[in-house]
């Protein structure tokens, strides 16, 4: 099993450090949501990491110690089994002082943040979020191999679709076989977003008119889902010949994520569903040519939405009415929805070692979706496209 290398965690924890100092709202981070640690330090054990602004950093484990010591290149590592250590232990190695502190405000539940406050009852909590998730926007060559090797991924479902996918098959008995080769070539089974409700397995998979049905997912795609309980993705109908079956699963390789989507049929599509793929695709093509270092991410999903428009589609791309989303793509990494969003009311411009998922999709009310994604690198020249799956409509 490979690990972090020390070189990795030890430039992520510059990079943060440099930029506590640089901002100077901040004395020191404590980073408790799991994707944050392992980012920073190689594990994902029940632990506090403390980094202050100067200084070497501090993780504290309470579940399970010898994990943490064997995952982790960090040096020091201790064990605590009540919070109520915590201060004396930061106290111990001069960080006891400690006035003004950032914590993840976006994911940490009330209770731990409350937690903290009492047993800190001087320290001021002010909200570090956009800092981590700035700094994780942009990858490594370490980062971004492993993204690699996560569209390898997608692109053995893409391929296992096209052995399995038959006449009458269910939704859920596909997803079943398509899934089980993404596990047995290194799929974590599970997909990690960072927003509030927004659970997600694999993907989604959707047959005819389920590809038309909007979800709580913050998504152009949704479904009917199982049940009302994980209303979104697989569901039970039966897939028949002349329909869309949109295959909108991420490969996940060491934690990283690479977002792809590609459309399947049995004995073709109808014109009017053809010619809507081929938009999608000038679409995801147009927004390769801007995908340039400076440009801002607001003005990817503009250019995307104009095309769309062109074309006779603005009131069906990324779905319709009240479901319709007013972004085009997102960033992706140890998490699914990563920033930047190629949103309308995005003006963060794009640097270099950015991984961006870009999805046009269109949909038909009543009859399904159609629509392509890959997953882009963004370089100081033209951007590199990391999923590998040709983008043409797969007729079985």
């Amino acid at each position: 099993m490979e690990t972090l290398p020390r070189e990795e965690s030890t430039r992520r924890i510059a990079r943060l450090q440099y930029q506590l100092r640089a901002a100077n709202d901040a004395e020191a981070v404590i980073v408790l949501q799991d994707v944050d640690l392992y980012y920073f330090t190689g594990t994902a054990q029940d632990a506090w990491l403390v980094i202050p602004a100067e200084g070497a950093p501090l993780l504290l484990v309470r579940r399970h110690l010898e994990r943490a010591r064997r995952e982790s290149p960090l040096e020091q590592i201790l064990p605590f089994s009540s919070g109520r250590e915590i201060p004396a232990l930061l106290a111990e190695r001069g960080l006891g002082g400690l006035r003004r502190v950032g914590l993840e405000f976006d994911v940490l539940p009330v209770e731990q943040y409350a937690r903290i406050g009492r047993l800190f009852p001087t320290m001021q909590l002010v909200d570090a979020s956009p800092l981590i998730r700035q700094l994780r926007m942009v990858k490594s060559p370490y980062e971004v191999e492993r993204i690699r090797r996560a569209a390898r991924i997608a692109d053995r479902m893409a391929r296992r679709m096209c052995e399995v996918l038959r006449p009458g098959i269910t939704e859920l008995e596909l997803a079943a076989e398509v899934e089980a080769e993404a596990r047995r070539h290194g799929h974590q089974g599970l997909v990690r977003t960072r927003r509030f409700n927004q659970a997600l397995h694999y993907g989604h998979l959707l047959s005819g008119e389920n590809g038309a049905v909007p979800s709580a997912q913050d998504s152009a795609t949704g479904g009917n889902g199982l049940s009302p309980a994980f209303g979104n993705s697989v569901g039970s109908r039966r897939i028949l010949a002349h329909e869309p079956v949109l295959l909108d699963y991420v490969g996940v390789s060491e934690g990283y994520h690479a977002d792809q989507t590609r459309l399947f049929t049995i004995g073709g599509l109808p014109a009017d569903m053809r010619a809507a793929l081929q938009v999608c695709i000038e679409i995801l093509e147009d927004a390769l040519a801007c995908l340039r270092p400076g440009v801002r991410a607001g003005e990817v999903y503009a250019r995307a939405l104009a095309l769309a428009g062109r074309r006779g589609y603005a009131d069906r791309f990324m779905n319709t009415g009240a479901a319709q989303v007013n972004f085009v793509g997102h960033g992706v990494g140890l998490e699914l929805d990563e920033i930047p969003v190629l949103a309308g009311q995005s003006d963060l411009g794009l640097e270099p070692g950015m991984t961006l998922a870009i999805e046009p999709k269109i949909v038909f009310p009543g009859r399904g979706m159609v629509g392509v994604e890959d997953t882009l690198l963004v370089t100081a020249g033209p951007p590199e496209c990391l999923t590998v799956t040709p983008r043409e409509l797969v007729v079985l």
